[in-house]
C-alpha cells in the first residue's frame, strides 16, 4: 500500500513543533481521511475541525504545503511526491 508523510504543526498560540505521521493511502483519499487516520490510530489528542466534508463550510480549512485548502476536497493524490513517497505539511493556527 502506498504511503505518506504528513507533516502536522501541533502548537498553540505560544508555539509549538512539528510532527512527522505516516499514513497509508487508499484510492480516493483526501487529506481530511489522512487526519482522521492520525487521530483515529496514531495521535488520539489531535484536534481535528470538520463539519460537511462537502467543500461547503470551510470549517476543515488548513495550510497544506504552504497554501490555503480545504482539506475535505484536497486529495492525496494531488500532493507532490518525494522519493516515491507522497508528502503533506499541514498547519492549523489557532
Amino acid at each position: 500500500m502506498k504511503e505518506a508523510t504528513v507533516r502536522v504543526f501541533r502548537g498553540d498560540s505560544n508555539g509549538g513543533q512539528t510532527v512527522d505521521y505516516r499514513v497509508p493511502i487508499a484510492p480516493g483519499m483526501v487529506v481530511l481521511d489522512a487526519l482522521h487516520h492520525i487521530q483515529g490510530n496514531l495521535a488520539p489528542d489531535l484536534a481535528v475541525r470538520w463539519n460537511c466534508k462537502a467543500g461547503k463550510c470551510g470549517s476543515c480549512s488548513a495550510e497544506v504545503n504552504g497554501r490555503p485548502r480545504l482539506t475535505c476536497k484536497t486529495r492525496m493524490d494531488d500532493l507532490p511526491q518525494y522519493r516515491h513517497r507522497r508528502f503533506l505539511e499541514l498547519s492549523c493556527q489557532p
